[in-house]
C-alpha cells in the first residue's frame, strides 16, 4: 500500500501543467523566446502556451547564420496570431542585404500595440560597402502610440534615426547605448520626447570621439549618464596615460523639470544643465581622472566642473565621488557656486587633499545639516606605494568658520578613518566649532579593538561647541 501511495502523488510537472495560462506564459516569460518555443514539446497542454507570452526575446550571435534566425522569427510572428506583444527585445549580427527582413518585424510589433522595444543590431564590418549608410528605423516605430520603453544601442553609424517632429508621443522611458558613435541620430532623437520622463545614456567612447548631446525633454525627472573613455594603457604591470583628446565630447540638457541627476564619467566631457530649477538630487561618480596629471586636461577640467557644479547648486542632496580630483579646487584661482539649499552631502576622495577640498565644500554650502565623508585610497596609489604620502601633513585650519558648522550641520560621518594626525586635527576643529552638532561617527578603516578604544578615549577629550553632540565610533558594516 505504502508504493501505491506513492505512485499515486502528482509530480512536479504535473503541478506546473495544472496552473492557469495566465501564470504559465508569465513563467516562460523569464526565457529566451527561442527557450519557450522549446516547451510546445513537453506535453500536448505546453503546445501553444509560448503564443501567448507578452514578451519575445530574440537573439543571434556574432557567429550564427541569419537566415535560420529569420525564418524562426517570421514562424515565431506568425503562430502568435493577433495577441498583443508588451515587449520585444531584437538583438541580431547582420549583413547590410539583411535590413529588409528587419522591417516587417518591426511592424508586427507595433500592430501587437508594443509598449517596450529593445533594439541591439550589430552590422558586419566587412559588408560595409563605401555607400553604407546604416539602417532606418522605421517611420512606424517612431510614430507608435503605445511605446513607452525604448533601448537602443547605438553603434558607429549602423542606425540612422530621422524623427519627424510628433515622434514618440507616449514615450516615457529612453535607454540608450553608445558604442563608438558617429553621425547625428542621438542628437536628433533627444529633441523629440514631449513626454521622456527617464533618460539613460551609458556607452563607451574612443579618444577621439567627437559627441554633441542635446536634451531637449520638458518633462523628464531623472536624466543618468555612464560614460567611459580608455585613458590607460597597461605595459608590463605599469600604466601610461593616454593622450588627452576629450574635449569634443559635449552634453546639454534643457530638462525644467529634472529631479534626479546621476553622472558617472571617468574622462569629464563638457556638461550643462540649464534652467533645472527642480532638481534636487544630483550624484556625481568621476572615477579615477588619470589624466589629472595632463596640462592640457588641468587647464580645461576647471571650467567644465564650475560648469557642471552651477547646473545643479540648487540641489538638496548632493553625492561627489572623485578620488583624485578635489585637488584642482583647493587652489584658490578655481571657484565652485554657492550651494543654498543644500542640506545632506556626501563625499567619497582620496585624503592626500580631502581635508582642504571638504573646507572649500563647507564654505560653499551654507544650510547644510548632514555630512558623509568617505576616504579612499585609489588603487593607483596604492600600486605606487604612496600611502605613506597621505599621512604627510595637509590640513590647516580656514581662515573663518564655515557658516554651516555654527548653525545648521548636526550630523557627520567619516567613513575609513585612518587616524592619522591630520584625521585627527580635523575632527579637533569640527568638534570645537560645530555648535549645533548632535551626532559624530567615525567608523575607521581597520583598527583593532584596543585601537578603537585608546582612539574613543581620544575623541572623547577633544572640546566641543555643543553640548548635546554625541561621538561614536564603529566599524562600516561590509
Amino acid at each position: 500500500m505504502g508504493s501505491n501511495s506513492r505512485c499515486c502523488k502528482p509530480c512536479i510537472g504535473d503541478r506546473i501543467s495544472g496552473l492557469p495560462d495566465a501564470i504559465l506564459s508569465h513563467i516562460l516569460s523569464f526565457l529566451t523566446t527561442e527557450d519557450a518555443v522549446k516547451t510546445s514539446v513537453l506535453s500536448h497542454r505546453w503546445f501553444d502556451v509560448w503564443t501567448s507570452v507578452p514578451k519575445i526575446n530574440l537573439t543571434l550571435g556574432s557567429q550564427a547564420a541569419f537566415e535560420p534566425f529569420a525564418q524562426f522569427v517570421d514562424c515565431v510572428l506568425f503562430f502568435r496570431g493577433s495577441s498583443n506583444i508588451h515587449t520585444f527585445q531584437l538583438r541580431c549580427s547582420v549583413i547590410e542585404e539583411d535590413f529588409c527582413r528587419i522591417d516587417p518585424w518591426i511592424y508586427t510589433a507595433v500592430r501587437r500595440n508594443v509598449v517596450e522595444f529593445e533594439f541591439d543590431l550589430d552590422v558586419d564590418v566587412d559588408s560595409k560597402s563605401h555607400r553604407y549608410e546604416g539602417y532606418e528605423l522605421p517611420r512606424r516605430l517612431l510614430m507608435c502610440n503605445t511605446l513607452e520603453v525604448l533601448k537602443l544601442t547605438l553603434n558607429h553609424k549602423d542606425i540612422i534615426i530621422n524623427p519627424p517632429s510628433d515622434c514618440f508621443p507616449s514615450l516615457k522611458f529612453l535607454h540608450v547605448t553608445l558604442q563608438y558613435p558617429g553621425g547625428h541620430s542621438l542628437e536628433k532623437l533627444l529633441t523629440c520626447c514631449p513626454v521622456l520622463e527617464d533618460l539613460i545614456i551609458e556607452g563607451h567612447l574612443k579618444d577621439d570621439s567627437v559627441v554633441n548631446i542635446n536634451v531637449s525633454a520638458p518633462k523628464l525627472k531623472r536624466l543618468r549618464m555612464r560614460l567611459s573613455m580608455d585613458l590607460v594603457r597597461w605595459d608590463e604591470g605599469d600604466y601610461k596615460m593616454l593622450e588627452y583628446k576629450c574635449k569634443r565630447i559635449y552634453i546639454n540638457a534643457d530638462a525644467p523639470n529634472l529631479e534626479e541627476f546621476n553622472l558617472r564619467d571617468n574622462f569629464l566631457a563638457s556638461y550643462s544643465l540649464n534652467n533645472a530649477k527642480s532638481l534636487s538630487k544630483a550624484m556625481i561618480d568621476l572615477g579615477r581622472l588619470y589624466t589629472l596629471e595632463d596640462p592640457d586636461f588641468a587647464r580645461d577640467s576647471a571650467d567644465r566642473m564650475h560648469r557642471l557644479f552651477a547646473g545643479i547648486h540648487n540641489v538638496t542632496y548632493l553625492s561627489l565621488s572623485s578620488p583624485v580630483y578635489g585637488d584642482l579646487f583647493t587652489r584658490d584661482r578655481y571657484h565652485l557656486p554657492t550651494f543654498n539649499i543644500l542640506n545632506c552631502l556626501e563625499l567619497h576622495l582620496e585624503p592626500c587633499f580631502s581635508w582642504q577640498f571638504l573646507t572649500k565644500l563647507l564654505n560653499i554650502s551654507p544650510n547644510l545639516e548632514y555630512l558623509v565623508f568617505a576616504i579612499h585610497i585609489s588603487y593607483t596609489a596604492k600600486l605606487e606605494n604612496r600611502e605613506s604620502e597621505f599621512a604627510v601633513g595637509q590640513w590647516s585650519q580656514p581662515d573663518f568658520v564655515p557658516i554651516c558648522l555654527l548653525s545648521s550641520l548636526k550630523k557627520i560621518c567619516i567613513q575609513g578613518f585612518h587616524a592619522w594626525p591630520d584625521d585627527i586635527e580635523v575632527v579637533k576643529y569640527l568638534l570645537k566649532h560645530g555648535e549645533v552638532l548632535n551626532t559624530v561617527k567615525i567608523c575607521p578603516s581597520y583598527f583593532h579593538s584596543e585601537e578603537e578604544m585608546k582612539l574613543r578615549q581620544k575623541l572623547s577629550m577633544f572640546p566641543k561647541g555643543s553640548r548635546t553632540c554625541q561621538i561614536e565610533v564603529m566599524k562600516i558594516k561590509s
